[in-house]
């Protein structure tokens, strides 16, 4: 039931963003993080343009795209190096997925030159649910061609929404 209730969150907030920012679905320099509580289960979203990320958006080429897209995969499994929730809720990192159709191994042979995001989801289980108020977001220092996230928090204290940015880096609820 838990699950269920985390999807429906997510649901609402993703067609809040979507209809909030149809006019930016794919914009370079903008990035999008979505989080929903459930009592003690925490579910994090992020989305971004490749080129974001990168700085390109196609299949890798040379040798040392491909060294990129393999080290931004890796960073991507360890989210709390660039997305950071206040410790006090004492949140442990449960379930781990990074889709990038365009980095990964079965598009590695496309060709075509298109926009390409990267989407991953997180799921984290927190001890003091309660104690969780804040998201510090890290990853500006890593990828400097991100100059805006939207994000959106729902949970049991209701629902927040900021723009955040190399001087505003973290979302309060």
């Amino acid at each position: 039931m838990n699950k269920l209730i985390q999807i429906i969150i997510l649901s609402l907030l993703q067609a809040v963003a979507t209809s909030s920012t149809a006019h930016e679905a794919h914009v370079h320099g903008s990035a999008t993080v979505l989080l929903a509580q459930d009592g003690n289960r925490l579910t994090l979203e992020f989305d971004s343009p490749l080129d974001n990320l990168l700085g390109f958006e196609h299949a890798p080429r040379t040798d040392k795209q491909k060294q990129a897209a393999r080290a931004l995969l890796d960073i991507m499994q360890k989210p709390d190096t660039l997305l950071k929730l206040n410790a006090e809720a004492d949140c442990q990192l449960t379930t781990v997925k990074v889709v990038a159709p365009v980095l990964q191994a079965a598009a590695a042979t496309a060709s075509k030159d298109e926009h390409a995001n990267l989407h991953a989801e997180y799921e984290y289980s927190c001890t003091k649910a309660a104690a969780l108020k804040s998201l510090h977001l890290s990853l500006f220092d890593a990828f400097p061609a991100i100059h805006k996230v939207d994000a959106q928090m729902a949970g049991a204290r209701g629902q927040v929404a900021a723009t955040l940015t190399p001087k505003q880096r973290t979302l309060t609820w």
